[in-house]
């Protein structure tokens, strides 16, 4: 969605058209739809991922992993191969992606590539194909890293002057600080916290590595009026990742009452609205690990609600400054606790500042303007050209 949100907005100030190919780890089906006016084609393969699953158990299973990623990898070579575009941006990392990568740089199109989780390098290959696939990043090419430390990693592999660091922008428009009026309707609305009590929200999918059963462990160091709003999308049976199904989801609640705060804790689950669950809050709690970034930690920030994030993530640490703008601490149940509680007492001025700074840095409005710039230069770029982000954005 955010994918999408960006290039709706780019369409509109600058007329840049899209279309979209994606797979989906939440659904077998191959499909082509229409959402907000822009064509999506989804590619699956839904008779090898039935096979796939069947064996994921077994020996069998890497080359069965194998095979399906070499499959929707040519299916969507050969939708790519029938489209007639500009520039090739790809988003995270996928079967999808690396058919779209190997197809750009075959082709001489001009290539962005985004980095949205953490990894060891850049390059994208299918399986059993690194000794003989050949990647040039360097020419005619844009690597936008969504934090420091995929930009560091980048740099290691001497890619420097085409990466763009920068965190995932926020539509300040929507995520800045709420009115009085409209954080009490939030509040009474996603959950039954009182005036007078204090409201911790976290908002993620439901896979392991978003650690939502750890902030149960820290409500139980937590006094009486701390209430804690958990929600998020549930796993679905076509996911693959550790998580919890919307069946599962009731051994957290059965797991708060085990630790005496079942009265005040209260789950949900399904997609929400991100921005109502930020003004209803009175701190965002971020234990998740292998993030890149974690955009609900910046859209909570610039909506002036402190954050308590894990303290082990680089991204998190380029973002969160304690006693400013939140707290940074490891995963240990009181000493989260004890952030919490003084990221709750961070006065009015705080809470307005980090979410002006938000704002004059990494806004939808300073973000679309750049990218609005890279695509102009990228999309006129010869094969044998090199692109400097640095130089482009300073003009």
């Amino acid at each position: 969605m955010r994918a999408h949100r960006t290039y709706l907005r780019l369409k509109e100030k600058y007329e840049i058209d899209f279309q979209v190919i994606c797979s989906s780890t939440a659904s077998n089906d191959s499909e082509t739809y229409e959402i907000d006016g822009i064509n999506v084609q989804q590619i699956v393969s839904e008779r090898s991922r039935k096979l796939n699953r069947k064996l994921s158990s077994t020996p069998l299973r890497r080359f069965t992993n194998a095979a399906l990623s070499h499959i929707e990898a040519r299916s969507v070579t050969k939708q790519i191969s029938e489209t007639s575009f500009d520039v090739i941006h790809t988003f995270g990392y996928s079967p999808a992606t690396i058919a779209a990568v190997n197809w750009s740089r075959k082709h001489k199109v001009p290539l962005i590539m985004e980095l949205v989780n953490p990894m060891p390098n850049p390059y994208q290959y299918l399986p059993g194909s690194r000794l003989y696939s050949d990647q040039d990043l360097n020419h005619q090419s844009l690597i936008v890293a969504i934090s420091q430390s995929l930009g560091d990693m980048c740099k290691s592999h001497g890619l420097i002057d085409n990466v763009w660091v920068r965190p995932n922008p926020v539509d300040t428009s929507h995520f800045s600080p709420p009115s009085e009026r409209t954080r009490n309707d939030a509040r009474s609305t996603i959950s039954s916290a009182t005036d007078d009590e204090i409201l911790i929200v976290y908002v993620a999918k439901y896979i392991a590595r978003k650690n939502h059963s750890f902030l149960l462990e820290v409500m139980a160091h937590l006094p009486e009026n701390f209430r804690l709003v958990l929600a998020g999308p549930p796993q679905t049976e076509n996911d693959t990742i550790p998580g919890l199904t919307a069946g599962e989801i009731p051994y957290l609640d059965a797991r708060a009452k085990e630790l005496g705060v079942g009265d005040r804790v209260e789950i949900s689950h399904g997609f929400v609205d991100m921005l109502e669950y930020l003004s209803a809050a009175d701190v965002f709690c971020f234990p998740s690990a292998g993030e890149a970034m974690g955009t609900p930690l910046i859209e909570s920030i610039a909506t002036g609600v402190p954050v308590v994030a894990n303290a082990s993530e680089p991204a998190f640490r380029e973002w969160v400054i304690d006693g400013e703008n939140g707290y940074l601490s490891d995963l240990n149940s009181e000493r989260w606790a004890e952030a919490v509680i003084n990221a709750a007492k961070l006065d009015a001025d705080k809470k307005a500042a980090m979410s002006a700074n938000i704002k004059s840095a990494i806004s939808t409005e300073v973000i679309d303007g750049h990218y609005n710039k890279l695509l102009t230069e990228l999309a006129a770029m010869r094969p044998e050209q090199q692109l400097n982000v640095e130089q482009v954005l300073s003009s």
